[in-house]
């Protein structure tokens, strides 16, 4: 039997393994293309604030204003937009800038409360996770909200961990992580943020501590400082704001299943409770880990034996609190039915805490966790590198405007869509079509049509929904 490495050996494993994850994600961000809608909106509505220079009020359209969500994920999106050109990567950069925050934020978090070699491997099992190691990558505005609701909940543990100067900056620092929560999401953020630690502060009676922070006149001032001053700016911008996004957004949209009110997309109606499979299948490798390890221990140990393996390697405080932050965000959708997958992202931390909590320590450093580690590593490489570039291509018009533009030649050809164009077509395009691409005159003409309508052999190239084609070909089609 082999024995398991030094800690500090294994420790540096478990960094390393990191490393490869963070790089293997940083690797992937120019491969695969923006996918219709979330990845090719939330794009456009970064490229659109670049164009159009209103830093102010995203837009979903040159004339029509984005009101579905603050703007912090898409200034960060924009910057590097104006940094780098309006690319899929400089989008995605900032998702992957956003998932170090988190990291950071749980390294912090855990520091002095767990051992050097527990921390590393959590912090490489919250990074493998597979939603958040997708969120880590995507233009969306999960890497932040994950980032932000995590530096909150870091910042309390620490609150309760330091004492003196050190528990006044960790009240300030959760200031500054709830104020810029709300510059994700709103006030949902802020109850993602705040509902674990309340939780936890009843469970284990923190009230003085939580009475202490909120008596701390920083701690306002900075959280309004960084959060209010946007809000206020985009109601007298454009009026009508704060009533779509409060009520709407946070009140219709989760209690009244298939809204209409929805202005940007549609509402989505999943049965209730549907939030725990999403977080079961969000981090699968780590679940498997504990479910696998409840009915060994059970069957071992006898009764009780999974709170004592907890106990054995977490202290008690910690337990409770990972727990809180895992069922606080469940307990909050599971009576939600417009909900998707990646809801379950800030539960995420809690889970990972307890899954790797429930291995004794020395197994961390043992030759099968590093093999199914590894494991686990490669096949995301594989499906990353390899598979995922390929599969998101039939969700995207962006191989229908590279088929235009080899085809054109350099030329300014006539493009025109027979259904609204979706958001990788604007995006792709650079915007043209939002004004028409009428072409010049002598030059090709191209028409993008449904899939069902288009016979294999007049395509020039095909998405899973629509096929681009040469207006003769159409012409003749039609004729035919």
């Amino acid at each position: 039997m082999t024995k398991p490495l030094p800690h500090v050996a294994a420790t540096r494993v478990w960094w390393l393994v990191l490393a490869a994850a963070l790089l293997l994600r940083l690797s992937s961000l120019p491969l695969a293309v923006l996918t219709d809608h979330t990845e090719a909106r939330y794009a456009e509505i970064a490229r659109l604030m670049v164009v159009l220079q209103d830093w102010v009020s995203p837009h979903i359209t040159p004339s029509e204003v984005f009101w579905a969500k603050p703007p912090l994920s898409t200034w960060s999106q924009a910057l590097l937009m104006e940094l780098f050109g309006a690319h899929a990567w400089p989008g995605r950069l900032a998702a992957l800038l956003w998932a170090l925050l988190a990291l950071w934020s749980m390294h912090w978090m855990l520091k002095g409360s767990v051992s050097a070699l527990q921390r590393a491997a959590m912090l490489t099992g919250l990074m493998l996770s597979p939603l958040f190691f997708l969120c880590a990558g995507a233009v969306m505005t999960d890497a932040t909200l994950g980032a932000t609701v995590l530096l909150v909940q870091a910042a309390w543990w620490r609150v309760l961990k330091d004492e003196g100067a050190g528990r006044r900056r960790a009240a300030r620092v959760l200031a500054l992580g709830l104020g810029l929560a709300l510059l994700t999401k709103g006030p949902a953020a802020a109850v993602l943020a705040l509902l674990p630690i309340l939780m936890h502060a009843g469970w284990r009676r923190h009230w003085r501590l939580v009475w202490a922070v909120m008596r701390d006149p920083w701690v306002w001032l900075i959280w309004m400082a960084v959060a209010l001053p946007w809000f206020v700016i985009a109601e007298l911008k454009t009026p009508g704001f704060l009533q779509y996004f409060v009520l709407g957004e946070h009140v219709m949209r989760f209690l009244q299943p298939g809204w209409k009110g929805d202005r940007y997309g549609f509402a989505h109606a999943q049965p209730l409770g549907m939030i725990w499979l999403f977080t079961l299948v969000a981090a699968l490798p780590w679940v498997l880990l504990a479910l696998a390890r409840l009915p060994w221990l059970r069957w071992r140990e006898g009764r009780g034996a999974v709170g004592r393996q907890l106990r054995s390697q977490l202290e008690p405080e910690l337990i409770s609190y990972a727990a809180c932050l895992l069922l606080a965000p469940l307990l909050v959708f599971t009576g939600a039915r417009n909900i998707i997958a990646t809801y379950a992202l800030t539960a995420m931390p809690g889970l990972v805490i307890l899954a790797l909590g429930l291995l004794p320590e020395a197994s961390l450093a043992g030759r099968r966790l590093r093999v199914y580690v590894l494991l686990v590593l490669a096949l995301t490489a594989w499906a990353y590198l390899y598979k995922l570039p390929q599969a998101v291509q039939r969700n995207s018009d962006q191989g229908l405007i590279a088929a235009y533009e080899r085809a054109c030649a350099g030329q300014r050809c006539a493009l025109r869509y027979q259904a609204k164009p979706p958001y990788s077509a604007y995006f792709y395009t650079a915007g043209r079509l939002y004004e028409g691409m009428p072409g010049e005159p002598g030059a090709p003409a191209f028409a993008v049509l449904p899939r069902a309508e288009v016979p294999a052999d007049r395509a020039l190239a095909c998405n899973k929904d629509a096929c681009l084609v040469a207006e003769p070909a159409l012409s003749h089609n039609s004729a035919r």
